[in-house]
């Protein structure tokens, strides 16, 4: 056999070897590949659960994700079931979760750790004030999460310097917001969307520590209630110039009864005389502020 029969043989030898190596690299995985191909059981909604839900094994279920896609705080599986720290039954949740929604820590509040479902829930420098509201005032139809105003009804009072001059702005009632786009956090002792056939007696809302002050000093001023605000709008308007609201501005009989005084003002149709001892009111004929002039008289 000659050398050019040899040659032949030889680079048809490597060509089978490197055919052979690249056939075996296309039929086996990669360990990308196979990395990909291997699943992890996290912990997902089973339904949309509100705010405040305590979690349970109706409302969350395992579901298999591949290895590599797993992210931070993710709750595994083998965690909820772990029988040592008792898993995550019974933790709230500190915000809404969609159906099929993965379980994080960041979205639940961990008892274990933190014990007050409010207290964890509030913001840095934030505290939680609960007052007393009127069922019959409209504070059925506010649930936790959504954002009130609170209104201050109440009877203001005045001392005897004042009391003529307040006549004119008010009888005897005012309304006034107090505090404007808070946090509800929970009704009565409810804390999610669960319904009840009980109109709420109480409200605990998020708010800053002068505006505890300020619900703490209106609640014993007079009565409080809330107007509800349009989903997402957290616009205070404690610090725009709002109307003064009485009952002699919100009537319009009060207003056309206090103008038609100011139209009937006069001069007082008496005057009183001292002689010696003694004091006689005499009558005089009644004049017209306005017409009133002042240095000449009439005979």
């Amino acid at each position: 056999m000659n050398r050019t029969v040899l040659m032949i043989l030889a680079g048809a030898v490597l060509v089978a070897i490197v055919v052979a190596m690249l056939v075996q690299a296309r039929l086996s995985p990669d360990a990308e590949t196979a990395e990909a191909q291997q699943t992890i059981e996290i912990a997902v909604a089973t339904q949309a659960l509100p705010a405040g839900t305590r979690l349970s094994e109706e409302n969350i279920r395992p579901q298999a994700i591949p290895v590599g896609t797993l992210f931070a705080g993710a709750v595994l599986w083998s965690e909820v079931t772990d029988a040592e720290t008792g898993g995550v039954y019974g933790n709230p949740l500190r915000r809404a979760v969609s159906s099929g929604e993965p379980i994080t820590r960041q979205a639940m509040v961990d008892m274990k750790l933190q014990g007050s479902y409010i207290a964890a829930t509030l913001d840095p420098g934030m505290r939680a004030v609960v007052i007393g509201v009127d069922p019959e005032t409209g504070s059925g139809m506010v649930r936790p999460g959504d954002r009130v105003d609170v209104i201050l009804a109440y009877t203001p009072r005045f001392g005897t310097d004042s009391r003529d001059l307040a006549e004119k702005l008010v009888s005897r009632n005012a309304a006034q917001t107090i505090v404007s786009a808070v946090r509800v956090i929970a009704i009565d002792r409810a804390t999610g969307e669960e319904e009840t056939e009980n109109l709420p007696k109480t409200v605990t809302l998020e708010v800053s520590p002068e505006q505890a002050e300020t619900l703490a000093l209106g609640a014993g001023m007079g009565d409080l209630s809330l107007a509800l605000r349009r989903l997402g709008d957290t616009d205070p308007l404690i610090d725009t110039l709002t109307p003064i609201t009485t009952d002699a501005t919100t009537s319009e009989v009060m207003r056309r009864v206090q103008e038609a005084l100011r139209e009937s003002q006069t001069i007082s149709n008496t005057v009183r005389v001292y002689s010696g001892s003694g004091v006689q009111n005499m009558p005089v004929r009644s004049q017209q502020k306005g017409n009133a002039a002042a240095g000449s008289a009439n005979p």
